[in-house]
């Protein structure tokens, strides 16, 4: 098992909620994060300092990146 951090990032790229838990694998902290995300934030997953990826939305801010 490793430890994984799940943020939950905002439109404006702040972190609402961080969920820390253990996972046998990065395709099961995947998994959950995929359960995580809505139409109002993304998820990103980290263990240790490297980002595993990033589920949900791109936010575009209304045309302007």
């Amino acid at each position: 098992m490793r430890h994984y951090r799940l943020y939950l990032v905002t439109p404006d790229e702040n972190i609402s909620e961080a969920v820390e838990s253990d996972y046998p694998s990065d395709l099961e902290a995947l998994a959950q994060a995929e359960r995580l995300c809505g139409a109002e934030h993304a998820v990103e997953v980290w263990t240790d300092e490297r980002l595993v990826g990033r589920l949900g939305e791109a936010f575009n801010f209304g045309g302007h990146v």
